[in-house]
């Protein structure tokens, strides 16, 4: 029995619209962050006619063809347990350093995190609805083995997470099959040959102009570099390609050229050890690819990019940051209902992603993520366009905390205006004023006016030993490093406090 109307994403190519293909890369367990871009192509009615997956991207697309939706996967990923996820081999084993060939094992990923994911192999098996294939290294012969998503199975999702050094690789049928992230971290060429004429890529991996010692660095570093040439070498085989289709000479049965989207982020994502040491949470990554594909979408409507940039999933290179979460809660009244009180719940995540540059920005401005729930505007509701900035008056002694962002409900966009002011009145007020927001949220634009509801919104004084500990510093190359970070941060906020309060 065919499944093929719970695939997600997934649709028949309609007439004169370009076949296009999803492509998933690894990435590590920070592929939550993928699972947000997911979720924003969904929101914009985005349908593909072949999807690939390599290494964790196979997580993600296994997900998808067993009827899972991008909401759903968010949450999976969100109940993650990452206990689940480390299995460590036999101390005999480890200790046999001659013949060791990995630190751990994936008894872990199959026993609870395939199950948690809702993987289900006989359902991806039945789908027509769209072709897709994972990918694999066949050790033997060097070169990337796909497979067809009608013949996956546990062993070779396995096998394509197996990086060498991190789980041994998975031996079947006289093949030893491995993660190919050193020879290729995203399968294009294969979505050419299926004849795609949009490729749209949800890349995780960092690829900056900084190089770093420790073996941990080297080693991803090593990663990102093979991924990033290989993804850029694939493009100029797309390029070369595309000339023959102008000719009219199309081997693949494209009849346009073919244009590749890299959605990626602006700053490298941290690195899994960030997850397991607290440091950031899979709530928070989603949130992060939400937002990164909601504005690459608009940018797209907006001005169309060039077709296949050179080098598109380049970053910008990291310097030292704070990143920082608060969880607010109040209530909105509504316009069209007067006299009656909503609950809010605020989730919001600060990222500054270069402490020295918003410190000496007049504004201080950073950008922000996150989530709200409310009965009329809907649960988890992830945040766009969201943005940070301290100002200070002309006479110095205020300042104005301002969170601007926006949420999408039923195609109509909305946006918020959420405000702090600090200002000195008679009694002690430094608490309530970092305590309390005033919002505003509006239909459409902020510029339109058209105000919708107003409320406030409060941080319970539990909160405040949530706040501080989520405070982490970003790019930090060690322990030191990290608290002349969180200093530097501190005596800046604490500078501005006390312009006004002192």
């Amino acid at each position: 029995m065919s499944i093929s109307k719970s695939v997600h994403l997934a649709a028949p190519q309609k007439s004169g619209e370009p076949r296009r293909a999803l492509v998933l890369p690894g990435g590590g367990l920070r592929l939550s962050y993928q699972a947000g871009i997911l979720a924003a192509l969904e929101e914009a009615g985005m349908v593909f006619q072949f999807m690939d997956g390599t290494s964790g991207g196979s997580l993600n697309l296994s997900m998808l063809l067993s009827g899972l939706s991008p909401t759903e996967i968010c949450r999976r990923w969100r109940t993650l347990r990452l206990i689940d996820t480390i299995s460590f081999l036999p101390i005999e084993d480890c200790l046999k350093v001659e013949n060791l060939q990995g630190v751990g094992d994936a008894d872990g990923f199959r026993s609870k995190v395939l199950p948690h994911f809702g993987i289900d192999f006989a359902a991806i098996h039945q789908v027509d609805a769209v072709n897709a294939n994972y990918n694999v290294l066949d050790y033997a012969n060097k070169t990337v083995k796909t497979i067809s998503h009608q013949n996956i199975d546990e062993d070779m999702i396995i096998a394509g997470m197996s990086l060498p050094g991190v789980f041994p690789p998975v031996r079947k049928e006289g093949g030893i099959y491995l993660d190919t992230g050193f020879v290729q971290d995203a399968n294009l060429i294969e979505a050419v040959r299926n004849a795609a004429e949009e490729i749209w890529v949800l890349w995780g991996l960092g690829n900056t102009g900084v190089y770093r010692g420790g073996i941990l660095h080297l080693y991803v570093q090593m990663l990102e570099v093979s991924a990033n040439t290989a993804l850029n070498n694939q493009l100029e085989i797309i390029r070369e390609l595309n000339h023959r289709i102008e000719k009219g000479d199309s081997p693949y049965g494209q009849t346009r050229p073919i244009q590749v989207h890299v959605i990626r982020p602006d700053h490298p994502l941290p690195l899994d050890p960030d997850l397991y040491l607290g440091k950031i949470d899979h709530a928070t990554l989603i949130e992060m690819g939400y937002a990164d594909g909601k504005a690459y979408l608009q940018n797209l409507t907006q001005a169309p990019g060039q077709i296949n940039p050179t080098n598109p999933s380049r970053m910008k290179d990291p310097a030292p940051g704070i990143r920082f979460s608060q969880h607010l809660a109040g209530y909105l009244n509504f316009q069209e209902r007067p006299g009656t009180r909503e609950d809010l719940k605020l989730s919001l995540t600060v990222h500054i992603d270069h402490l020295e540059a918003f410190v000496n920005d007049p504004q201080h401005t950073a950008r922000v993520t996150g989530h709200l729930s409310n009965p009329t505007i809907g649960t988890f509701r992830m945040l766009t366009d969201g943005r940070f900035t301290l100002e200070k008056n002309a006479s110095k002694k205020t300042r104005k905390i301002t969170y601007e962002f926006g949420i999408e409900k039923d195609n109509q966009g909305y946006s918020f205006i959420l405000e702090q002011v600090l200002h000195d009145d008679l009694g002690l007020d430094l608490w309530r004023d970092l305590s309390n927001l005033s919002l505003k949220l509006f239909k459409g634009r902020v510029e339109d006016g058209n105000l919708v509801a107003i409320g406030t919104l409060c941080l319970p004084l539990a909160g405040i030993k949530d706040l501080i500990k989520s405070f982490h510093a970003t790019e930090a190359a060690s322990f030191t490093e990290e608290i002349a970070i969180k200093g530097r941060f501190a005596r800046f906020f604490l500078g501005e406090l006390y312009d006004v309060y002192g």
